[in-house]
């Protein structure tokens, strides 16, 4: 009988070590091979100086790739049980073999020397080549005929697999030889693993073999393909040329699984199908801003709200469209603001965000933190035009970095030359201008702006050529009050003239229009949702990837439920069952919400103060908190339960919990598991992706005509959706805790056209009723 306590020992060993390298059930496995070698007393096979790797694969059922990758946690109980086996007196594989061997009589008979060289040599004849031992090889067919038994069709892969190969008479070693013979390299390990249910076909060759079978068997294409578990990869966009890596991973999901076969002019149209609608969105907006993210040219102000190398929004204008950094030259575009520059722009940002102003200064409105960082990357975008190369890609004015300062902002010229240098950029004027303007115009407000009560600046201020002379400089330090009067009067009129002639260039409705104009736009948009789950991954082999859907199918659940702007459901932290809540003061200090189990209500709540809303101090709210109990409906707490008690987990790791209900995939490169502003966008819209476009080619995504777009617009969803089934404003503003005033100025356009039928519907069920 082994030692127990060794036994004990290698069962800790593979739950502790072997489970962080191996699947669950690898590890499993190769617990069991461990165990019942130590039970045999035999010592682990090896091939020269190190383990034969591909026995012990072969021995255990876990796959060689994946024993190599795990070497270094696996041999230290390797070594362990070969040590426990010599010293209790078993033998090695080696020497067990060599033993046999010596027990086997000799069929050679013995010479002496003498004999050997007396001996006349024998003529040599040819004998006949001797047929090898056993059973002859089962000969190739390429179409077996059945057993002719009726049979009926299994819902999994590895039923439906055995079932066929009993069927036809197949085992593993001659399927294997047939699809040798075929080209297919998938050897009879392999296929014993798929008939175990131990792996999956997942690799391009494995599921080239599945058609190969499909033929062999004259079953219907895709029918092996089918019966898989939803992976966590794609297998195709191997061979695209002059396609990045990174853009190739983000093409991969979007393009069917015999992409690699087709004919060229089909994948070219394929993927100018994908990278137009899907990747980058088809409306001329998204051009323009695909356009504009190759020109870098903002200054930026590291540190100035908390943040250390980037500001918040700068790189969701910057990045390229697969992720990766921009040309070298246009990257250099973007500087660092100089010291006196920077330390003006915080003299700003706390008088604006301060709780008390500083003795002697008066404001009008405070600035949140959002509000904060989104001006002062506003204004960095209108410096860093001033700032660039009139020769260069952007065509700035070229003021030197040291001659920039807020006190720029007073001379009417400097504005009228960014506007009509934005104006010319995108070719029209837009609300964008009028929104700069304002804060021209709030700055130099009588008593109240920072710019009029800030004359210092005027000493900061050195001419440009062809823009700021002597004089001009000399006027405004003899009269900074009237030089801010000037400058107020003159936004005032320029805000007036560009508000005349703006044109909208974004549509904020166009990604989801198909929605909208639907009967029913919550019951259209319900279909991503219930398509994330008819492409859910199976959780034990993917544990990862089924967390990401599960996560994915919240965020949107979630949004259609609560209507909440992007921030408020971001930031919105999670008490699990059995834990105290939070306090409503605890809450209104943080500015957020919480999703926590009411005992009272028997469901699952979320709890957000007024305070932590944009709007405040609507009187949607009255200083009221948000409460409201998410139905149990459509699964939904079924998922809740299963993302706060696994899901999360698997999300983040070892990393810190941020306390937030949705957390980032943490990764070697992660910092913070915490979604950001741009981060939660991205995954908003990459589920929009996924399971949202309809994909004619991959028969993928839930509604056509979709497009990319973000979580502000499930907003519009939800006030669209009232409207049109009450025709009430003010119903429609309950569902995004907003006023109907708001809501009639948005969305008036999907009012109903024919109220009085409106109105008849209502009516007319009393009598449906009786």
């Amino acid at each position: 009988m082994p030692r127990l306590t060794f036994a004990r020992m290698l069962e800790k060993f593979c739950q502790q070590r072997v489970t962080t390298i191996l699947s669950p059930r690898d590890a499993a496995l190769f617990q069991n091979w461990l165990l019942g070698l130590l039970v045999a007393r035999m010592s682990p096979p090896k091939a020269g100086h190190d383990y034969d790797w591909l026995a012990i694969s072969n021995a255990c059922g876990v796959d060689h790739a994946d024993l190599k990758r795990a070497t270094r946690v696996l041999s230290p109980g390797l070594d362990a049980l070969t040590r426990d086996v010599r010293q209790n007196g078993g033998l090695h594989p080696r020497k067990a073999s060599r033993a046999a061997s010596r027990r086997i009589p000799r069929a050679t008979a013995r010479h002496t020397p003498a004999e050997s060289a007396d001996s006349n040599p024998r003529p040599e004849t040819s004998a006949p080549p001797r047929r090898k031992p056993g059973v002859r090889p089962k000969p190739i067919v390429d179409f077996p005929e059945s057993d002719g038994k009726l049979w009926e069709n299994p819902a999994t892969f590895t039923d439906a697999l055995e079932l066929h190969m009993r069927r036809h008479g197949d085992s593993s070693k001659h399927l294997a030889r047939v699809l040798a013979n075929g080209a297919s390299q998938v050897d009879e390990t392999t296929l014993n693993m798929w008939r175990r249910g131990v792996k999956v076909p997942r690799a391009a060759r494995s599921l080239a073999a599945l058609e190969f079978i499909e033929r062999r068997y004259r079953l219907p294409l895709g029918y092996f393909r089918q019966k898989l578990p939803m992976t966590d990869r794609c297998t195709s966009a191997g061979t695209i040329a002059g396609i990045t890596r990174a853009e190739r991973r983000r093409l991969a999901w979007h393009l069917p699984f015999d992409f690699d076969r087709r004919p060229l002019k089909e994948r070219e149209e394929i993927l100018e199908w994908v990278q137009r609608v899907v990747i980058s969105g088809s409306t001329e907006y998204r051009r323009f801003q695909a356009a504009a993210m190759r020109q870098r040219y903002a200054v930026r102000f590291p540190g100035l709200l908390g943040e250390s190398t980037r500001p918040r929004g700068l790189y969701r204008f910057c990045r390229e469209e697969d992720g990766s950094l921009p040309d070298p030259e246009l990257a250099v575009a973007a500087v660092d603001a100089p010291a006196q520059l920077s330390e003006e722009m915080a003299d700003l940002v706390r008088f604006k965000t301060a709780t008390l102003t500083a003795f002697g200064y008066q404001r009008n409105g405070v600035w949140g933190e959002e509000t904060a960082s989104q001006k002062v990357e506003h204004l960095g975008l209108m410096f860093g035009a001033l700032a660039a190369a009139p020769s260069g890609a952007v065509h700035g004015f070229g003021v030197p970095l040291e001659s920039l300062t807020v006190g720029l902002l007073v001379f009417p010229i400097v504005w009228d030359w960014y506007i009509q240098w934005r104006e010319r950029r995108r070719g029209f004027y837009t609300a964008w201008e009028v929104d700069m303007l304002r804060i021209a115009i709030a700055l130099t407000r009588v008593d109240t702006g920072w710019l009029r009560q800030s004359s210092q600046l005027a000493d900061r201020i050195k001419p440009i050529p062809n823009l700021i002379t002597e004089c001009d400089i000399a006027a405004i330090r003899a009269d900074w009050a009237g030089a801010c009067e000037q400058m107020h009067k003159h936004g005032l009129a320029r805000a007036k003239e560009v508000q005349r002639v703006a044109r909208i260039h974004r549509d904020p409705f166009e990604p989801v229009m198909v929605v909208l104009e639907a009967d029913s736009p919550v019951g259209e948009y319900r279909k991503i949702t219930e398509e994330i789950l008819r492409l859910m991954p199976d959780e034990k082999r993917y544990p990862r990837a089924a967390a990401e859907a599960v996560r994915a199918f919240l965020m949107l659940r979630l949004g259609l439920h609560l209507g909440l702007r992007q921030k408020n459901l971001r930031q919105l932290l999670v008490c699990p069952r059995g834990h105290i809540p939070s306090s409503e003061r605890r809450l209104t200090e943080l500015k957020r919400g919480e999703l926590r189990w009411s005992e009272r209500d028997r469901g699952w709540e979320v709890f957000i103060p007024s305070v932590a809303f944009k709007n405040a101090n609507s009187s949607f709210f009255g200083s009221k908190p948000f409460r409201l109990i998410l139905p149990d409906l459509g699964g939904l707490y079924h998922y809740l339960d299963a993302y706060i008690d696994r899901h999360r987990r698997a999300l983040l790791k070892n990393a810190a919990d941020p306390g937030t209900l949705f957390v980032k995939t943490v990764k070697l490169t992660s910092k913070d598991a915490a979604y950001d502003q741009n981060t939660f966008y991205e995954a908003w819209r990459l589920a929009i992706q996924r399971y949202g476009i309809d994909n004619p080619y991959t028969d993928r995504g839930a509604i056509k005509g979709l497009l990319p777009h973000g979580p502000h617009n499930v907003r519009d969803v939800l006030a669209t959706h009232i409207l049109k089934q009450t025709g009430s404003y003010e119903q429609a503003s309950y569902a995004i805790q907003d006023t109907p005033d708001m809501v009639a100025k948005h969305y008036g356009r999907f009012l109903p056209q024919d109220k009085a039928a409106l109105a008849a519907q209502i009516l007319n069920r009393v009598w449906e009723a009786a």
